[in-house]
């Protein structure tokens, strides 16, 4: 779990580093120099990072609901034992 949480703050630091990066002003005798084959590999870099994200996060919404279902069925055991 512990492993889970660290992997998503990695990824969120990337991909704030990559838009970050994305986002700085090029020198003046540089401006426009900007190659669509770097486009596309910003924009691959930046569909990795989320493509990363997706798979940590819907374990975590399965874990979610598995915990949702057992508190519950705790829940309701406490009350049929309460007399």
């Amino acid at each position: 779990m512990m492993k889970q949480g660290l992997n998503f703050w990695l990824l969120m630091a990337f991909a704030v580093a990559v838009c970050s990066a994305c986002q700085r002003e090029a020198p003046a005798d540089k401006a426009g120099s900007q190659t669509p084959q770097s486009v596309g590999a910003i924009e691959q870099a930046v569909q990795q990072s989320v493509e990363g994200i997706k798979g940590p996060m819907d374990k975590a919404r399965a874990v979610e609901g598995t915990l949702e279902k057992a508190a519950e069925r705790t829940a309701g055991e406490a009350q049929g034992a309460t007399p």
